[in-house]
């Protein structure tokens, strides 16, 4: 059974953990983070080793790490992973910039460890079921991709300057399911970018609201609205529009919500938190990361290194585009 580590127990590192306890083929091995509090919470639930020192945690070898602390981080314990010999799975970006991104990836191809981005959108049910009907032709040929992502809650400003910002760390994921689902490699785009949500945003030459347009190399077109806030909840969507039809993602939606005042009472339902919508999705990554760990062999669906490359690198450019207000030119 694998012995699995955690590094960065913040949300996503907490689901991380939670599945990998959960798991009939997994083994919680250790667990670290900066942070005293967060590993102590931790330690309640699991008998893991509890550190605060990556190089620690190494030394209990574990047969694999999931990197899931501050992207600032991200290259060194990396580096410490291939230096230690131990694979990983790390949450996306893999570095601040592109240029370390790059360095990592060749240094992990080097050592030949098994290592893979963790970009868990390619696992949601809708989205690989969008991705197989339109590579199977279902709508004739693909001409425009549209997708929303719209966060409930914005992140902090000392996070996003640390995380990459709006499109590293919420575009990335989607400027990966543009290449994913189409098939294709990006050629050119064309960003907007606003500050809406809050002014110390722009104090970290950053925004909080975006508009993104990509052209793929066989000229299918791609479009991305990105915001760091909705007033109604998460709200995120994929459409396809082919030559002979349409495919769309619906919104999950969870609970009851009656609204009463002293005229009349409305009752529906409540959007589904990122945590909820993709709670399967972070399980199946795991699996499959497991199975690529066990087997050695690639998986179909996990993103591996140069996936999380390209997508950082496209993020790089909206962003620069944004800022000079001109299109650029890709080379992926």
């Amino acid at each position: 059974m694998p012995r699995i580590a955690v590094i960065g127990l913040g949300a996503v590192g907490r689901i991380h953990v939670a599945n990998v306890i959960a798991h009939g083929e997994a083994e919680l091995s250790a667990i670290c983070d900066l942070r005293p509090e967060a590993v102590k919470a931790i330690s309640k639930k699991s008998d893991a080793r509890a550190t605060s020192d990556v190089m620690e945690l190494l030394d209990t070898q574990p047969d694999a790490v999931i990197i899931s602390s501050s992207t600032a981080s991200h290259g060194e314990v990396i580096g410490e992973c291939v230096s230690a010999g131990v694979p990983f799975l790390c949450e996306k970006p893999l570095a601040q910039n592109a240029r370390s991104a790059a360095d990592i990836v060749a240094s992990v191809e080097a050592s030949g460890l098994v290592a893979a981005t963790a970009l868990n959108r390619r696992f949601h049910p809708q989205y690989a079921a969008l991705r197989d009907a339109a590579l199977a032709g279902e709508i004739g040929q693909c001409e425009l991709l549209c997708f929303t992502s719209r966060s409930t809650v914005a992140p902090t400003v000392e996070f996003s300057r640390m995380s990459g910002g709006l499109f590293a760390e919420k575009g990335s994921h989607f400027f990966d399911l543009a290449r994913w689902i189409s098939g294709e490699e990006p050629e050119e785009l064309t960003a907007m970018g606003a500050v809406l949500v809050d002014p110390g945003f722009k104090e970290i030459g950053e925004c909080d609201t975006a508009v993104v347009s990509l052209r793929m190399r066989n000229g299918i077109l791609c479009r991305f609205d990105f915001s760091w806030r909705t007033a109604y909840g998460q709200d995120e969507r994929i459409e396809i529009h082919g030559s002979h039809g349409l495919l769309t993602s619906h919104q999950d939606q969870v609970g009851t919500i009656v609204q009463a005042d002293g005229r009349s009472a409305r009752t529906g339902n409540r959007l589904a938190t990122w945590q909820e919508r993709f709670a399967e999705s972070y399980k199946l990554e795991l699996d499959a990361f497991l199975s690529v760990l066990i087997s050695g062999r690639p998986h179909p669906v996990l993103a591996d290194l140069n996936d999380g490359l390209i997508a950082q690198r496209i993020g790089e450019a909206a962003k620069a585009s944004a800022k000079d207000r001109a299109p650029l030119k890709l080379n992926s």
